[in-house]
């Protein structure tokens, strides 16, 4: 056994093993001092195990107050964890903090880590002294990772006369400019319009690609995250309530919609008829009749139940189900329900 509690994994970037953050109730003497403060335990992590490797993404998703930024905020070493092991190409979470910011980019989730009356290039050089890089190291990388985001003709541009879309990408540039291995991006495109937002994510898959990097990527936006084609780390109340890929996730809670078109008003309200009589919850719309298909059913049983009714279908098809609903099916579980592995 490895010292994080299972079997090593040594292709592993980022690698968690029960991983806990608990926030401890404010001091009696402090509350008058503090704007908010806490008069009970609050678990924000509990137990999180997870690897990602070189080449991987991997979207955390989850409501407000899942532990997302948390865990991002541990991992980074801006915040220390209350139990488990954390290890970001074998330096310790805990112990080796500094050293882990020199092989990790990342990116905060709001553009107020940038001073606004600077230009790109001045942000770039601020952040690159403070993670100690040196002047040398700054003249090469600055017109790499910019060039890179596509920002080189707004290297002396003043911060705040950018686009959201173009703050995301300086942000971007700022998280790549260690040359790390591992990319942890909190919400990168919370405030981009969707194309922007869908150019960035383009941008970042062909980075994982072409550096092999280990990305770990939070966003309420599920459209994204299917885009992104990655794994996928569900989160509630700091516990996991799914991890794995997608494709996985679908296999096991996708419950797809069965359309069937026919020709005629009449041949839909029998159509329609026959399925109610199963037991299906019938929507009809036009000449089109659609029904989800439960756990046991086939498309084929539902089909030959019909009898004679199914000879007036001219079309079939089988509409998967949409990831937010996927994703609120599993959340809707017992809360001590895990429907996922690593």
């Amino acid at each position: 056994m490895s010292e994080l509690g299972h079997e090593p994994d040594d292709d592993g970037v980022i690698v968690l093993s029960g991983l806990t953050k608990l926030y401890e109730p404010t001091p009696r003497w402090m509350r008058m001092f503090a704007r908010s403060h806490l008069t009970e335990p609050v678990k924000a992590l509990d137990g999180i195990d997870l690897v990602v490797r070189p080449g991987e993404i991997c979207a955390v998703v989850g409501p407000n107050g899942a532990g997302k930024t948390t865990l991002f905020r541990i991992i980074i070493g801006l915040t220390e964890a209350s139990s488990g092991q954390g290890r970001v190409l074998g330096l310790d979470v805990a112990r080796q903090s500094e050293q882990i910011r020199q092989v990790v980019g990342w990116m905060p989730a709001e553009d107020r880590s940038l001073l606004m009356r600077a230009t790109v290039r001045e942000n770039l050089q601020l952040h690159g002294r403070l993670q100690g890089m040196s002047r040398t190291e700054l003249q090469e990388r600055i017109p790499y990772v910019l060039q890179t985001v596509d920002l080189t003709a707004k290297t002396d541009v003043v911060i705040a006369s950018l686009s959201a879309g173009m703050k995301a990408r300086v942000r971007l540039a700022r998280a790549l400019l260690p040359g790390p291995r591992a990319l942890i991006l909190d919400e990168p495109t919370g405030a981009v319009d969707p194309i922007a937002a869908h150019d960035l994510l383009k941008l970042i898959m062909d980075l994982v690609k072409q550096e092999q990097l280990a990305v770990l990527i939070s966003s309420h936006r599920l459209e994204e995250i299917e885009a992104l084609q990655s794994k996928a780390l569900l989160m509630d109340g700091g516990r996991i309530k799914y991890s794995g890929d997608l494709d996985s996730l679908r296999q096991k809670w996708d419950r797809p919609q069965l359309e069937l078109v026919m020709a005629d008003e009449s041949a839909t309200r029998l159509v329609a008829d026959g399925l109610q009589a199963q037991g299906l919850d019938v929507v009809v719309d036009g000449f089109a009749v659609r029904c989800r298909l439960g756990d046991t059913l086939t498309i084929g049983a539902v089909l030959g139940r019909l009898g004679a009714s199914a000879a007036s279908i001219q079309h079939i098809r089988e509409i998967p189900m949409p990831l937010r609903d996927l994703i609120a099916q599993i959340y809707r579980l017992d809360p001590a329900a895990d429907g996922g592995t690593q």
